[in-house]
Protein backbone atom coordinates (compact mmCIF):
# COMPACT_ATOMS: atom_id res chain seq x y z
CA UNK A 1 0.00 0.00 0.00
CA UNK A 2 1.27 3.79 -0.28
CA UNK A 3 2.43 5.35 2.16
CA UNK A 4 1.34 8.77 0.74
CA UNK A 5 -1.89 10.27 2.64
CA UNK A 6 -3.80 12.65 0.24
CA UNK A 7 -4.57 15.74 1.67
CA UNK A 8 -7.01 17.18 -0.96
CA UNK A 9 -4.90 17.94 -3.46
CA UNK A 10 -1.13 17.92 -1.57
CA UNK A 11 1.12 15.68 -0.45
CA UNK A 12 1.87 16.75 2.58
CA UNK A 13 -0.03 18.92 5.25
CA UNK A 14 0.79 22.09 6.24
CA UNK A 15 0.61 23.08 9.94
CA UNK A 16 1.42 26.39 11.49
CA UNK A 17 2.22 25.75 15.14
CA UNK A 18 1.58 29.41 16.44
CA UNK A 19 -1.89 29.81 15.08
CA UNK A 20 -2.59 25.36 15.43
CA UNK A 21 -4.15 25.53 11.69
CA UNK A 22 -4.79 22.59 9.75
CA UNK A 23 -3.54 20.29 13.74
CA UNK A 24 -6.98 18.76 13.14
CA UNK A 25 -6.83 17.89 9.83
CA UNK A 26 -3.30 15.59 10.57
CA UNK A 27 -4.88 14.44 13.36
CA UNK A 28 -7.93 12.67 11.47
CA UNK A 29 -5.93 11.50 8.73
CA UNK A 30 -2.87 9.77 11.61
CA UNK A 31 -6.36 8.16 13.41
CA UNK A 32 -8.14 7.66 9.58
CA UNK A 33 -4.85 5.78 8.42
CA UNK A 34 -3.89 4.28 11.90
CA UNK A 35 -7.62 2.25 12.22
CA UNK A 36 -7.30 0.85 8.78
CA UNK A 37 -3.66 -0.70 8.95
CA UNK A 38 -3.87 -3.79 9.34
CA UNK A 39 -0.91 -4.19 11.38
CA UNK A 40 -2.07 -2.07 14.33
CA UNK A 41 -4.58 -5.05 14.70
CA UNK A 42 -1.70 -7.53 15.32
CA UNK A 43 -1.84 -9.09 18.58
CA UNK A 44 1.24 -8.61 20.72
CA UNK A 45 2.35 -10.86 23.70
CA UNK A 46 2.08 -9.32 26.94
CA UNK A 47 5.92 -10.34 27.23
CA UNK A 48 6.82 -8.41 24.45
CA UNK A 49 5.40 -5.27 25.48
CA UNK A 50 6.76 -5.77 29.06
CA UNK A 51 10.09 -5.81 27.10
CA UNK A 52 9.73 -2.87 25.53
CA UNK A 53 7.92 -0.70 28.34
CA UNK A 54 11.91 -2.07 30.56
CA UNK A 55 13.98 -0.99 26.94
CA UNK A 56 12.83 2.48 27.11
CA UNK A 57 12.82 2.73 31.07
CA UNK A 58 16.53 3.10 30.44
CA UNK A 59 15.65 6.56 28.35
CA UNK A 60 16.28 8.81 31.21
CA UNK A 61 19.66 7.86 31.38
CA UNK A 62 21.04 6.12 27.73
CA UNK A 63 20.11 7.12 24.67
CA UNK A 64 21.19 3.47 23.49
CA UNK A 65 21.20 0.10 24.85
CA UNK A 66 23.71 -2.85 23.68
CA UNK A 67 22.32 -5.97 22.75
CA UNK A 68 25.21 -8.01 24.45
CA UNK A 69 24.11 -5.84 28.04
CA UNK A 70 21.02 -4.62 28.90
CA UNK A 71 18.86 -6.00 25.77
CA UNK A 72 19.72 -9.46 27.08
CA UNK A 73 19.03 -9.36 30.28
CA UNK A 74 16.05 -7.14 29.52
CA UNK A 75 14.81 -10.46 27.01
CA UNK A 76 16.18 -12.91 29.43
CA UNK A 77 14.18 -11.18 32.59
CA UNK A 78 10.78 -11.82 30.29
CA UNK A 79 12.00 -15.34 28.45
CA UNK A 80 12.35 -14.46 25.41
CA UNK A 81 14.67 -17.02 23.10
CA UNK A 82 16.91 -15.08 21.09
CA UNK A 83 14.81 -15.53 17.80
CA UNK A 84 11.96 -14.15 19.53
CA UNK A 85 13.95 -10.93 20.57
CA UNK A 86 15.07 -10.33 17.48
CA UNK A 87 11.25 -10.21 15.89
CA UNK A 88 10.07 -8.18 18.90
CA UNK A 89 12.86 -5.52 18.04
CA UNK A 90 11.93 -6.02 14.50
CA UNK A 91 8.15 -5.40 15.07
CA UNK A 92 8.88 -2.05 17.55
CA UNK A 93 11.45 -0.75 14.91
CA UNK A 94 8.95 -1.00 12.58
CA UNK A 95 6.42 0.67 14.52
CA UNK A 96 8.76 3.43 14.75
CA UNK A 97 9.21 2.76 19.29
CA UNK A 98 13.31 1.91 18.64
CA UNK A 99 16.02 1.97 15.68
CA UNK A 100 17.40 -1.44 15.25
CA UNK A 101 19.01 -1.73 12.48
CA UNK A 102 20.11 -5.16 10.96
CA UNK A 103 22.55 -4.40 7.63
CA UNK A 104 25.69 -5.50 10.23
CA UNK A 105 26.68 -7.40 13.22
CA UNK A 106 27.49 -3.97 14.64
CA UNK A 107 24.05 -2.40 13.42
CA UNK A 108 22.09 -5.04 14.73
CA UNK A 109 24.50 -5.11 18.21
CA UNK A 110 22.62 -1.47 19.24
CA UNK A 111 19.25 -0.55 19.94
CA UNK A 112 18.72 3.14 19.80
CA UNK A 113 15.90 4.05 22.39
CA UNK A 114 15.85 8.09 22.29
CA UNK A 115 15.52 8.08 18.04
CA UNK A 116 15.86 11.81 18.60
CA UNK A 117 19.00 11.30 19.78
CA UNK A 118 19.91 9.47 16.65
CA UNK A 119 18.29 12.03 14.59
CA UNK A 120 20.34 14.98 16.28
CA UNK A 121 23.38 13.23 15.84
CA UNK A 122 23.02 12.26 11.93
CA UNK A 123 21.85 16.00 11.21
CA UNK A 124 24.88 17.46 12.97
CA UNK A 125 26.71 15.81 9.99
CA UNK A 126 24.18 15.89 7.49
CA UNK A 127 23.99 19.95 7.39
CA UNK A 128 27.76 20.90 8.42
CA UNK A 129 27.80 23.94 7.07
CA UNK A 130 31.41 24.16 6.76
CA UNK A 131 31.35 21.12 4.69
CA UNK A 132 27.91 21.18 2.47
CA UNK A 133 26.60 24.77 2.78
CA UNK A 134 27.84 28.04 0.70
CA UNK A 135 26.53 30.71 2.12
CA UNK A 136 28.14 32.96 -0.13
CA UNK A 137 25.09 31.87 -2.51
CA UNK A 138 21.94 32.19 0.48
CA UNK A 139 23.73 35.49 0.53
CA UNK A 140 23.54 36.75 -3.11
CA UNK A 141 20.22 35.33 -3.10
CA UNK A 142 19.33 37.32 0.31
CA UNK A 143 18.59 34.29 2.53
CA UNK A 144 21.63 34.46 4.27
CA UNK A 145 19.27 35.15 7.84
CA UNK A 146 16.78 32.67 6.38
CA UNK A 147 19.45 29.64 5.98
CA UNK A 148 21.10 30.30 9.60
CA UNK A 149 17.84 29.92 10.94
CA UNK A 150 17.44 26.56 8.98
CA UNK A 151 20.87 24.97 9.46
CA UNK A 152 20.64 26.17 13.48
CA UNK A 153 17.17 25.82 14.24
CA UNK A 154 15.96 23.23 11.62
CA UNK A 155 13.17 25.63 10.42
CA UNK A 156 12.48 26.87 6.46
CA UNK A 157 11.66 30.05 5.76
CA UNK A 158 8.66 29.84 2.55
CA UNK A 159 11.13 31.85 1.17
CA UNK A 160 13.98 29.31 1.46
Amino acid sequence: TSQIVANENLVFFSIDNKERLNIQELRKAIEHEARNDPAMKQEVSIRWMAFLDDLLSHKSSKSYLTMNGDVNHVANKFGLSRQERYIALGLFHERGLIIHLTATETLRSIVVIKPQWLIDALGKVIRDSTIHVDMAQYERDGLKEDAKVMFNEGIASRDL
